[in-house]
């Protein structure tokens, strides 16, 4: 039984560690957007929203899967 619950809490920390981490990557996707629109798109611009996207992407799928 102490197992069963330190699994649930070990799995809402890091719930909680994942769902901080993917409002980080949005807030700096804004950002990047947001000085890049005063500054001028670059080559390292475009490059850095496409990482940034594939991440988002890559822990939305895993809040999905952490939902069981």
């Amino acid at each position: 039984m102490v197992s069963m619950i330190k699994k649930f809490f070990r799995k809402q920390r890091h719930k909680r560690y994942v769902e901080r981490y993917l409002s980080d990557l949005r807030w700096d996707c804004i950002n990047t957007v947001v000085s890049a629109s005063a500054t001028g798109f670059h080559n390292g611009t475009d490059r850095h929203l496409d990482a940034i996207g594939c991440l988002i992407r890559k822990y939305e799928r895993r809040i999905r899967l952490l939902k069981f």
